[in-house]
């Protein structure tokens, strides 16, 4: 793999400069009571809404197959993407640079007995003090990562059998793209997508596959009408003032959420 030239090509660049598109205007972002990007780890902890027979947690399992069961799960929030895979799975490595996200994936593997640890860090900057596992899951962060070669490079280098990646089929604040027109009059990009995202991989020779598969149950701020004010608030940088303009605006414009996530895996030995 020559990550030079991956990281040169064309479908890296256009990864970098989409991602880039999406910074928000200086004079927006000053007014923001609470950072936009900000995720609250409750949302992220496992609970009875999550299904444990996905396609990916499937696909995972089956790479378990006749290995040690050491999963490594980057950007593991609350664990949703690995404890699923347990019992098949008999040790998690969750990797997070949040300490609250780590500390709810501790909290629900110790209660589930669960064989663990964690390393609190961005990847893949703590990627040298990381160990390879069998299986590496990163599901919903890759549009988080600029530089997506390195990134996918070290999911590679640090797994025996396989990664398994998920990802919705565009950026997940795209369906907020109609409110910033409504209350800033600010257009919002409409890349990158997975099919960009596949680009990066083939252009670092990885033979990776791809299957669309239902995105399952959504966040509770997607269904309850208080908590999705809540959200679009923060999302958008207003003030709770304007929660009744809010109310009013998503009564006739709901956000649509895509309802199928792309599951992308590969081997680490497969590649061009």
């Amino acid at each position: 793999m020559d990550l030079t030239a991956a990281i040169d090509s064309p479908a890296a660049r256009h990864w970098r400069e989409a991602l880039a598109s999406w910074a928000l205007p200086d004079d927006i972002l000053a007014q923001a009571p609470t950072s936009p990007w900000s995720h609250d780890p409750a949302s992220f902890v496992v609970d009875d809404t999550l299904d444990p027979d996905t396609t990916a947690s499937r696909i995972a399992r089956s790479l378990l197959a006749d290995s040690s069961g050491v999963v490594l799960d980057i950007g593991c929030g609350g664990g949703r993407a690995s404890i699923p895979l347990v019992p098949d799975a008999t040790e998690l490595i969750g990797v997070d640079e949040n300490i609250d996200m780590l500390t709810g994936f501790s909290r629900t593997c110790e209660g589930l007995g669960i064989t663990y640890r964690t390393i609190q860090g961005r990847w893949p900057a703590v990627a040298p003090e990381t160990p390879v596992a069998d299986v590496v899951v990163c599901h919903h962060v890759f549009y988080n990562v600029a530089d997506l070669v390195p990134f996918a490079a070290a999911l590679t280098d640090h797994a025996r059998r396989g990664v398994v990646v998920v990802l919705p089929h565009r950026h997940p604040q795209s369906p907020w793209n109609e409110a910033w027109k409504h209350f800033w009059n600010l257009e919002r990009p409409t890349h990158p997508t997975v099919e960009d995202a596949m680009a990066v991989l083939d252009a670092m020779g990885l033979e990776a596959q791809r299957v669309d598969a239902p995105r399952g149950a959504l966040a509770r701020s997607t269904s309850d009408p208080d908590a999705m004010v809540a959200s679009l608030r923060r999302r958008l940088c207003l003030e709770a003032s304007r929660d009744p303009d809010i109310a009013d605006y998503l009564r006739d414009h709901r956000p649509q959420f895509t309802d199928e996530v792309a599951v992308i895996s590969w081997a680490p030995d497969r590649h061009r």
